[in-house]
């Protein structure tokens, strides 16, 4: 009875998330406004975290007390 109950709350939760997730992906996809800046923003953090990814790789080169 208790397995059963935390099912239905995990399968409960999962769909209520869905559901959101859905609602909001079709609010930006009829607003173009908002989707020409959703796109900016995920662009924006792809060209942070490739940039952290590059400092971080140069910064390792110059490690004076690596191991490699």
């Amino acid at each position: 009875m208790k397995e059963a109950g935390l099912y239905l709350i995990i399968a409960g939760v999962a769909l209520f998330i869905i559901v959101f997730i859905g609602k909001i992906i079709s609010f930006i996809a009829n607003n173009p406004m908002l989707g020409i800046a959703t796109l900016a923003i995920i662009a924006g953090v792809f060209l942070l975290l490739l940039n952290m990814i590059k400092e971080n790789k140069e910064a390792k080169k110059d490690e004076p007390f690596s191991r490699d």
